[in-house]
């Protein structure tokens, strides 16, 4: 859901600017939805709410298609079981424009996603009344199992080689299309390759790194583009069309969805409520996940190798002293303030020792929120019981940079910020 106010926005600003002359069409290069703490075949319930409404939201602001990959598989083996599926896609359409070519059903009790969906546009310019069919199809590559392996089967589906995939796909969609457009989530070499070997290929709009260029690629006949891998860019491909209808340039560029692109109301609405339901069950959860547990066995964080800022005071008082005046020992208010405390892909930066053995949740783990002294230089408990020097060296920027990223944290400075924190 992150950014989705300010790219609606955006995208009304531009057909506006364009005076409506331009056809849009809005696409997911893959990974909606996430795939946290999956087991037994289940995911929590929090978990569910918010993939609900991701899949609600991009039908409610009309995106075209989305790509599926492994991490959303969970939940796509519960919304399409073909018990209770024509209901489900009445209520939230979009679920018929998440596309597939290579992910199959392992047996008949769930649907196949479809491999590609096609969209007509009309062109007001190079080309005034001419009708173009755009087909767009979805590939993903197996989920990784370790360094070298891959798991060709999860969550009830199997997932087939995306290269011998598009030899089968591509050219029964080139009969019915005019222009294809694949969504890749996959490194980038390998979306190189699945240009190379497709001719049928037009654009490849690929996922799964973060590349910061904007010039496109051309591979074979076809234009490479990735997007970024978190929501606060746009990506923006903008094809230019000759006379004779055919793709004349394609140029690709990043918009930053920061604060000078306003909030769209509507989107915002959407947003802030799936916020407060997706909230409000985490914070439940935690509840009852305290409840069940005996006293001092989760609170205690006896049995982690994180031991919290407040005992680190007790040979560091200087060095804590500083830290209490900086915005890291409030970390965790920032993103209580958004309500996004219980979001997993956000808590991360925002605490120590986040699924490494140590944070868990506010209710469990308390000790362990903010960005502590064990954010930076690591676990301490070894430390404390034999001190030697040289513990926890951390080289900077590097270790700044893995969450003052520049769509986290694009005011990012070094010499400036460490000054507020130098110690």
């Amino acid at each position: 859901m992150g950014g989705l106010a300010r790219r609606v926005s955006y995208i009304k600003a531009f057909k506006h600017r364009s005076n409506l002359e331009v056809p849009t069409l809005f696409v997911d290069a893959g990974n909606l939805f996430t795939d946290d703490r999956f087991e037994a075949g289940q995911l929590p319930t929090e978990v569910m709410t918010k993939n609900r409404w991701v899949v609600k939201a991009y039908g409610d602001f009309n995106h075209d298609a989305a790509n599926l990959t492994t991490n959303d598989l969970p939940y796509l083996s519960e919304i399409l079981k073909k018990d209770g599926y024509d209901g489900r896609a009445e209520e939230y359409p979009f679920i018929k424009k998440l596309v597939s070519a290579n992910i199959r059903p392992l047996d008949d009790s769930h649907v196949a996603p479809p491999p590609y969906v096609i969209r007509e546009i009309t062109l007001k310019r190079g080309a005034p009344g001419k009708t173009l069919r755009v087909g767009i199809v979805g590939f993903t590559e197996a989920r990784p199992k370790d360094h070298a392996q891959t798991e060709p089967v999860y969550a009830s589906y199997r997932i087939e080689d995306p290269l011998q995939a598009a030899k089968r796909v591509l050219p029964e969609l080139k009969a019915k299309t005019d222009f294809i457009i694949a969504l890749a989530y996959m490194p980038q070499e390998k979306a190189q390759q699945l240009a190379t070997e497709n001719p049928e290929i037009d654009t490849v709009v690929g996922a799964r790194q973060v590349n910061n260029q904007t010039e496109v690629q051309h591979f074979n006949r076809s234009t490479i583009v990735y997007a970024y891998n978190e929501t606060k860019y746009l990506g923006e491909l903008r094809m230019y069309v000759k006379g004779d209808g055919s793709v004349d340039n394609q140029v690709n560029r990043f918009v930053a969805l920061d604060s000078s692109i306003p909030d769209d109301p509507k989107a915002l609405e959407v947003v802030t409520a799936a916020h407060s339901e997706f909230t409000n069950q985490q914070h439940q959860s935690s509840q009852e996940i305290l409840s069940k547990a005996q006293p001092g066995s989760m609170l205690g964080a006896t049995n982690t190798n994180y031991v919290g800022a407040e005992t680190c005071a007790g040979c560091h008082a200087r060095e804590y002293a500083i830290w209490q005046q900086t915005s890291h020992a409030h970390a965790m208010s920032t993103l209580e303030k958004k309500k996004q405390q219980f979001d997993n892909e956000c808590v991360g930066c925002h605490v120590v020792g986040f699924e490494k053995g140590g944070f868990q949740s506010l209710v469990t783990t308390p000790q362990l929120a903010n960005v502590q002294c064990e954010s930076c230089h690591g676990p301490a408990r070894d430390h404390i019981q034999s001190p030697a020097k040289g513990f926890g060296a951390m080289e900077t920027p590097v270790g700044c940079v893995q969450c003052h990223t520049q769509p986290n944290s694009p005011d990012f400075e070094f010499a400036s910020y460490w000054a507020k924190v130098a110690h």
